[in-house]
């Protein structure tokens, strides 16, 4: 590890300045400066070119460095020029009088961005709306490269996994801003509707050094449906077989020719109680949300800014049957879990724009969030407050030509934390700020290098520093090699990390004084397409490792009334392969399947073990199926989880003990959809094979006892889960 460090300190100081002929590169946008994805660039004369990116990005080498660049895009003028050399290049282009009333793409809803240095996938809302997507916590179900579980029996949480890895080391940021993070670690995911979200890019292993110095094992960034580009007017009814009731409705329009704002508007309703295994605890908690964001986008010449507000309210309650809103927890005969959260954020940004060098660019991403919780678990009261203030001041340009491009910033997170539990409180203000460089090496399509290096200092732990390394080879137009290595830092939050502990009667112990977390990730993948006659086959293979300098323990396995919560001593790591393929039978039919493997293991109690509730094998086989136009949509996805193993219950009594590890099962989801000209009407299925964990509370008879553990959940315990709805939309 020391001979890495020493490398990529090494490659921070020294950067290879090679020259590979013409290349060109750019953004291809329309009037109102929205990117165009898709479009085509090519040189003229010649079938030498390249489609843009989900950004409207493109770049690739001229054969002829005197050519003209010739671009088009259905439904717009096209235009050619003249490259000249002085670096990328933003091309606007005008709609066509003779453009066709209907026009109809079809394109894949997720994809590898082909020209990223990183390895990220792109899932469109074209992908979302495969499954039924309340919120971000089930945008993944047609995705094999994030897993979803619930954290307990009792709260309904949702937690995500990456490389094996539990979400904590994944860095969720809401339009390239820090979102679900803190205390909303945990129940974050479902404050994020789907039907606000625009497209999701998942990035293995550690991101780029612009967002900071959180991501361990990877990233996700949630675009947001945009102002200036979305729907005038857009209506979606859910409602399934546990009586869950959700509206959502969403507003676009242009207020002048700069000026357009944005309302979307979320809210759900569970009133009925779920026991579906006669345990006398429901399912699913009842739960209450209303949701309203509300943003405004000014799109200048020289000037880009947006400016936005959103405001929550989450409430649930859970446990014993009859337990209900608003009834007091500690003096009900009842076990009762409710949470009640209330959350206020104000976002945006401001870019600066140099039109006569379009390489050069000045932004500012800023953000300010409150978010305020009242919790109750059985007897015992939890509440916590968090404050965070979060601004990224980014430059880029060039080095000399459009081969060598840099970024740099300056950047602070201010987070203050005031949380009670039972009798003890914990507090903590936490001021980072800090800078950083970052330098992309871009000579052609083949080829391509990011190096960043950034140095936050923590008031309370010192210096962080982050190298970070990602570098693509492509052999050919069919085929590339990624590979990436960097350091991560994260402070823990072990209460809120441990929330499926909470409901149960364990008690915390913290042996000593916690420190951050500390990671390194290195890994890559391939990626290849091969043609079978007209057909062709996507592929990709990535392997990454994990390798722990510090982590926070949270020992179940020594004593099963308690959480030991200590630093790593000895060795913690992970090993994540996956295997992906996808084929496109026809223009109506095709399926991806994937393989995952995990090795996750970390010292517990001086002994080197596996993770709990991590499959070491598992499988993903999702088919789908379009009619011309999507009238008709159908889809399916099938998940295997080979066995997992479960924290120790030894030391219980014999009726109360589980066994060390759990059988393998299958999951299964489908939806089928029809669709018109004003949107379409959609019917799904959850859990279809309605596969349920047995007996997942321990003396669920008593839970006020010593013995009451309703935390060691790995598979559903609500069955089967039918759902319906209808969207609605008004295009501008």
């Amino acid at each position: 590890m020391n001979f890495t460090k020493y490398l990529l300190t090494l490659l921070s100081l020294v950067s290879t300045t090679l020259l590979m002929g013409q290349t060109i590169s750019g953004m291809v946008a329309g009037q109102n400066h929205e990117p165009l994805i898709g479009a085509t660039v090519l040189e003229e004369n010649t079938q030498n070119g390249i489609v843009t990116d989900v950004n409207g990005k493109f770049s690739f080498k001229l054969n002829n460095p005197e050519s003209n660049i010739v671009i088009s895009y259905t439904g717009y003028e096209t235009k050619t020029l003249n490259p000249d050399g002085s670096g990328p290049f933003h091309i606007m282009l005008s709609p066509s009088e003779e453009a066709l009333d209907e026009v109809v793409v079809t394109a894949s809803s997720t994809f590898m961005d082909k020209l990223e240095s990183k390895h990220v996938e792109v899932i469109t809302a074209g992908e979302l709306a495969k499954a039924a997507c309340c919120n971000l916590s089930e945008s993944f179900e047609t995705n094999a490269s994030v897993d979803v579980s619930y954290t307990d029996a009792v709260s309904g949480a949702k937690t995500i996994r990456m490389l094996g890895l539990d979400g904590r080391y994944v860095q969720i940021n809401k339009e390239n801003a820090p979102h679900v993070r803190g205390l909303i670690g945990r129940y974050g995911l479902s404050y994020v509707p789907g039907t606000w979200i625009q497209s999701i890019d998942v990035g293995k292993g550690a991101g780029t050094v612009v967002n900071g110095y959180e991501s361990m094992s990877g990233q996700l960034n949630v675009e947001l449906k945009k102002p200036e580009n979305s729907e005038k007017l857009y209506l979606n009814a859910y409602i399934n077989s546990f009586g869950r009731v959700e509206v959502n409705a969403n507003h676009a329009t242009n207020l002048t020719d700069k000026w357009s704002t944005g309302l979307l508007l979320h809210t759900n309703y569970l009133g009925t109680e779920i026991d579906g295994n006669d345990d006398g605890f429901m399912d699913l908690p009842k739960s209450r949300q209303i949701n309203f964001m509300n943003r405004y986008k000014y799109n200048g010449e020289r000037l880009k800014s947006q400016i936005g507000i959103q405001i929550m309210r989450d409430e649930k309650a859970g446990g014993q049957l009859g337990y209900d809103f608003g009834e007091d927890f500690q003096t009900s005969p009842e076990y009762g879990f409710m949470n009640q959260t209330t959350r206020a954020e104000v976002f945006g940004k401001v870019g600066v724009l140099f039109p006569s060098k379009p390489y050069q660019g000045l932004g500012f991403i800023y953000s300010g969030t409150f978010t305020d919780i009242d919790a109750g678990f059985g007897r015992d009261a939890y509440s916590g407050k968090e404050k965070t203030l979060y601004g990224n001041l980014i430059y880029q340009n060039i080095i000399g030509n459009s081969f060598h491009q840099y970024k740099a910033g300056v950047s602070l997170l201010y987070d203050d934390f005031d949380e009670v539990y039972a009798d003890s409180t914990f507090a903590r203000t936490e001021v980072v700020p800090g800078a950083y460089f970052e330098y992309s090496y871009l000579p052609g399509d083949d080829f391509s290098l990011i190096l960043g290096n950034r140095v936050d200092f923590h008031n309370l732990y010192g210096a962080f520093y982050t190298p970070r390394l990602h570098t693509r080879y492509a052999f050919n137009e069919n085929t590339a090699i990624r590979l990436a290595i960097g350091r991560g830092y994260r402070v823990g939050n072990p209460l809120v990390e441990n929330i499926n502990s909470l409901v149960s009667s364990r008690q915390f112990v913290v042996t000593e004084e916690l420190d951050p977390e500390i990671s390194w990730n290195m890994g890559g993948s391939i990626t290849s397409t091969l043609h079978i006659g007209n057909k062709k086959v996507d592929l990709v293979g990535d392997y990454f490792y994990t390798s722990f300098e510090n982590q926070l323990i949270y020992d179940m396995d020594q004593n099963s009334s308690q959480v030991m919560i200590y630093n790593l001593d000895g060795q913690s790591y992970a090993h994540s392969f996956q295997v992906e393929a996808k084929y496109q039978m026809n223009e109506f039919f095709g399926f991806k399947t994937a393989y995952k493997y995990y090795d996750v293991r970390t010292t517990i109690d001086n002994q080197l073990r596996r993770i709990p509730y991590i499959s070491r094998d598992r499988l993903f086989l999702n088919a789908s199926y379009a009619t011309r136009y999507d009238k008709w949509k159908a889809d399916a996805t099938l998940q295997w989880y080979g066995t997992k193993r479960l924290p120790s219950t030894n030391d219980k009594p014999a009726e109360f003990q589980v066994s060390k590890t759990t059988p393998d099962f299958f999951l299964l989801n489908a939806q089928v959809s029809r669709g018109f000209r004003w949107g379409n009407i959609y019917l799904g299925a959850e859990n279809l094979l309605s596969f349920k964990q047995d007996n997942p509370i321990i003396d669920a008879e008593n839970p006020f006892g010593n013995d009451f553990d309703a935390s060691l959940v790995w598979a559903p315990i609500a069955g089967r889960v039918i759902y319906a709805g209808i969207k609605y939309r008004i295009e501008r």
